[in-house]
């Protein structure tokens, strides 16, 4: 999976819970455009924040990357 599938992916999650990039950012202790940048693959999250990113939009690494 590329940088870019996998921020649509989070973009999507995030939608799908009906959050803002601002309330995930204060969620994680990080800035919004650093959500902004893995939503748009310019980076991606570390293991441990994706997995912290899957079960604030309520679902498991597996189910929304398997």
């Amino acid at each position: 999976m590329t940088k870019e599938e996998i921020g649509k992916v989070l973009k999507q999650l995030r939608i799908d819970v009906g959050m803002t990039q601002k309330e995930v950012a204060e969620a994680l202790g990080k800035s919004q455009p650093l959500i902004g940048h893995w939503e748009t693959g310019y980076s991606q999250p570390d293991a441990n924040t994706l997995f912290t990113l899957c079960a604030l939009y309520n679902t498991t690494v597996d189910r929304a990357f398997g």
